[in-house]
């Protein structure tokens, strides 16, 4: 259906024509009504009308001047001016500013239906020649930061760039988009198979938008929005901004609409370094702790794939680099990513899995010697938490046995008691804290899980007959 409205400071006018015309008949629709021309030109910017029947004398602002100031504001709108015969010479300028033709008042309905007939005819063969489906020209143009054809483009579909008419990038991923028809007007430009961009007059993007929330096509889909911009320079930066913030669904494993990321986020090289430390001093612990903060960052859309692809292949090339045999490729972008893991719970996982091989730690010799399949779960577990809080209780239920029978199977099996062993992969690490970095004695028992430092340094020097402040000096 096209959209219409009507601009008249006599309402009976207004509610004849309303009332009166066959719209239907001719694939229109009445969306809107206003009675000056201020409220008139709000209504263009807000609503991008097909068609614009207009009286000519107003307060406010007159017909002429809505007219200008539409067309400014939205080029591919049609006006039509409602206009007596002694505003017949008002009439006649209008049609100088591009309207597309009048109806003298006192009219009869079937002048306008004439009118609308003819709009409509003219409106059918325009979507016809002008189609922006899938246009290759303009993703080539913003790649290539040609601005000139961008512009060249926008104009030839009647949706140029101004100050006041800003057009929002929308990146569309996950679905097929090949058969999508939706009513509010667009440009649309295949990205890849599985991306479409779409740019669309800042305020309808929420409208647009709308009908992917309401009715999203068959699968998963996730949509990027970028900024709003008025200049085709900016074209590029938002888009991109838009193309990240499309695998949202990438992050936090949901489909939905996500904007372009305006969070302070947290700098990826903080993570990253911290990554490269842990891997050289063979630091499980840490490696861990940074993988599972990371994924928070990941859920909370503070980190986007783009960080994703940095953290990956970061750990990659520095397991090559020290000659790790690991089960573990290259991607080329974010999209073999995305396709390869689907979401960034899969690709941490994955991470942490192919890191096992990675460090030199107890836990392979410990995993071989214990032959029950449930215990030997429950030491890789303790390998991988033992400096958080870890209750008899608590491993129980997790691993469905009870406190009793847990305590027994493993002293029966590992040859020491869960607590025995859990503060001896603690001082262990604290160990070699101590000899690799320089954090305080209390920071190091704080890391290690001991909570107290006069207990930490207690059973320190029940294992190592020394305490950590003499250990340190020692080694």
């Amino acid at each position: 259906m096209y959209k219409a409205i009507v601009v008249d400071d006599e309402k009976w006018i207004v509610e004849g024509i309303k009332a009166g015309v066959s719209w239907g008949k001719y694939g229109f629709e009445v969306i809107g009504h206003a009675d000056n021309g201020l409220e008139a030109l709000q209504l263009i910017k807000t609503l991008r009308p097909d068609l614009v029947l207009t009286d000519i004398k107003m307060p406010e602002m007159n017909g002429l001047e809505l007219i200008k100031n539409g067309k400014s504001v939205s080029p591919e709108t049609l006006f039509v001016v409602l206009s007596g015969h002694a505003e017949f010479a008002y009439a006649q300028r209008a049609i100088n500013y591009g309207t597309f033709g009048y109806c003298l008042k006192p009219f009869e309905i079937e002048e306008i239906h004439s009118m609308l007939a003819r709009v409509a005819d003219y409106l059918h063969g325009k979507l016809k020649t002008k189609s922006p489906s899938l246009s290759l020209d303009m993703y080539e143009a913003i790649c290539s930061g040609n601005t000139l054809k961008m512009k060249q483009l926008l104009e030839d579909y009647d949706m140029p760039l101004h100050p006041n008419s800003k057009i929002t990038p929308i990146v569309i991923q996950g679905v097929n988009l090949a058969s999508v028809n939706h009513e509010v007007k667009h440009f649309s430009f295949s990205m890849n198979l599985r991306r479409q961009g779409f740019l669309v007059y800042d305020e309808l993007k929420e409208a647009f938008l709308h009908s992917w929330n309401m009715a999203p096509p068959s699968g998963s889909f996730s949509a990027g929005v970028g900024y709003a911009i008025s200049d085709v320079a900016e074209l590029e930066a938002s888009l991109e901004a838009a193309s990240l913030s499309a695998y949202g669904i990438f992050s936090t494993g949901k489909t939905g609409i996500y904007p372009a990321n305006n969070k302070n986020s947290v700098p990826i090289n903080e993570t990253l370094r911290d990554i490269k430390f842990a891997l050289e001093h063979k630091d499980r612990i840490q490696f861990i702790k940074i993988l599972e903060s990371s994924r928070d960052l990941f859920h909370n859309l503070t980190f986007t794939i783009k960080d994703a692809y940095l953290i990956y292949t970061t750990v990659t090339y520095l397991f090559f680099h020290e000659g790790n045999q690991i089960d573990i490729r290259f991607f080329e972008g974010y999209e073999q990513l995305y396709t390869h893991y689907g979401n960034v719970d899969a690709l941490i996982d994955d991470i942490l899995k192919n890191s096992y091989t990675h460090f030199t730690e107890e836990l392979p010799a410990n995993a071989v010697k214990v032959a029950h399949k449930k215990v030997k779960e429950i030491v890789i577990y303790l390998h991988d938490n033992f400096t958080q809080e870890i209750s008899i209780q608590g491993l129980a239920s997790r691993f469905y046995l009870s406190p009793n029978y847990l305590c027994q199977l493993f002293k029966k099996e590992v040859g020491e008691t869960i607590v025995e062993y859990v503060s001896r992969l603690r001082i262990q690490y604290a160990c070699k804290l101590l000899k690799e970095t320089d954090h305080t004695i209390q920071q190091v028992g704080e890391q290690c899980g001991f909570q107290d430092y006069f207990y930490f340094t207690r059973i320190f020097k029940r294992y190592n007959k020394i305490t950590p402040t003499q250990y340190r000096v020692n080694k």
